[in-house]
């Protein structure tokens, strides 16, 4: 996607209300959804498609052939000029200069206290060229974040590109092979695993990345909404079938990929997340780094002895978990968490939950209470969980 326009780096989320109804925004491929029977909601902003077929089958076939997701929701936007990786230095906890040109990787932002302002994707171009896919609560306070942190004397650049750009994801045992069939060789052969490249698509630069919140092999493609329609309508045609949100927040979950602030609220550290791994006190040159929240994330106590834990909640009897469900030990009958999130995996065919567990209660009974009554849980490690799916549907 070209970014060498001029553009105003201002941006304001559209949330109006006209006569009592939410407005929300236009995916640029909306007429694309409906074609393919979309199940529309109001979603961050975006009327977004919530299933097409239905969300157990989306999940089955992103598990087995290969999906296409229109991501358009989620924030994005480049970072230019010489200055740019001291200026990500100083709002990411993780480490830009860890970067090598033409990777990309998850990072995360902190608050000043320490607790999670956003978890992203990031991509380095070249040398003073970066492109950052934010999560959707976030993407305009973390764009505001950055613009306020450019300095009088600075040559950076921010330009938002979610008005004029769309942001396909084409995941699954075999989005390469699909990918191949629908366009040809180039987008495979170009982009290994963990890279992102520009190349050339119908006469458009786009940005291709190897890159996957599902769990499976599976690529980005931010490009003109000129060229997403084409590469849309060619993936269907081999087969590719849509995604809708629904499936793709199943399949996020079960891969560990966290989504803030709603699967990190405060007062969740990344020690609280298991995320630990995305923060480095010290560059990779030796020297120490301050960034936002730096000071409150060094106490031995925040990351090394964090009082709750993220668990994932595999549901032992019939019930399905939601966010709010409470979490009781099964001794004591105390409620001790409440569910940040809960899904239905069609991978496991079981319920799943995601709470914030006591360290001290991790070797207790505990149980779940949804609508349908208590239920025994077994704790596993948001790391694990997917795996541990795969091995149930064997």
């Amino acid at each position: 996607m070209d970014d060498n326009t001029d553009q105003d780096n201002s941006r304001t989320p559209i949330i109006p209300t006209i006569g009592g109804a939410l407005r929300t925004n236009v995916l640029a491929l909306a007429h694309l959804h409906m074609k393919a029977n979309w199940h529309p909601a109001p979603v961050h902003s975006f009327t977004l498609p919530l299933w097409y077929r239905g969300t157990y089958d989306e999940q089955m076939t992103a598990r087995t052939r290969s999906v296409i997701a229109d991501r358009s929701y989620l924030g994005r936007f480049y970072v230019t000029g010489e200055d740019t990786e001291a200026l990500l230095e100083k709002i990411f906890a993780t480490d830009p200069r860890r970067m090598s040109i033409g990777n990309i990787g998850p990072a995360i932002a902190c608050n000043q206290d320490g607790t999670i302002f956003d978890i992203v994707a990031w991509a380095k171009l070249d040398s003073n060229r970066w492109v950052i896919i934010t999560g959707p609560r976030t993407q305009t306070a973390l764009l505001i974040a950055l613009q306020a942190a450019v300095g009088p004397d600075s040559d950076v650049v921010i330009r938002d590109r979610i008005e004029e750009s769309v942001l396909l994801h084409v995941s699954g045992p075999t989005a390469a092979k699909d990918l191949v069939s629908a366009l040809g060789p180039t987008i495979p052969e170009a982009v290994p695993t963990g890279e992102a490249h520009e190349i050339l698509l119908g006469g458009y630069r786009a940005l291709v990345a190897r890159y996957s919140d599902t769990g499976e092999d599976g690529y980005y493609l931010l490009t003109s909404p000129e060229v997403g329609e084409h590469i849309w309508q060619q993936m269907l045609s081999v087969g590719t079938e849509p995604m809708g949100l629904a499936a793709s927040d199943a399949l996020r979950l079960e891969a560990n990929r966290l989504e803030a602030p709603t699967e990190t609220p405060a007062p969740s550290t990344p020690a609280h997340a298991g995320l630990n791994h995305l923060v480095d006190f010290v560059a990779s040159d030796g020297i120490k780094r301050d960034f936002v929240g730096s000071n409150s994330l060094r106490s031995p106590d925040t990351m090394a002895r964090p009082e709750r834990l993220l668990r994932a909640l595999v549901l032992g009897d019939k019930g399905l978990a939601k966010k709010g469900d409470p979490l009781v030990n099964s001794s004591t009958e105390q409620p001790i968490a409440a569910c940040v999130a809960g899904i239905y995996s069609s991978q496991g065919q079981v319920s799943v939950g995601f709470a914030y567990i006591p360290t001290d209660q991790l070797t207790e009974q505990l149980e779940i209470v949804t609508e349908s009554g208590k239920s025994t849980v077994t704790i596993i490690a948001p790391a694990r969980l997917l795996q541990v799916l795969k091995t149930r549907a064997n």
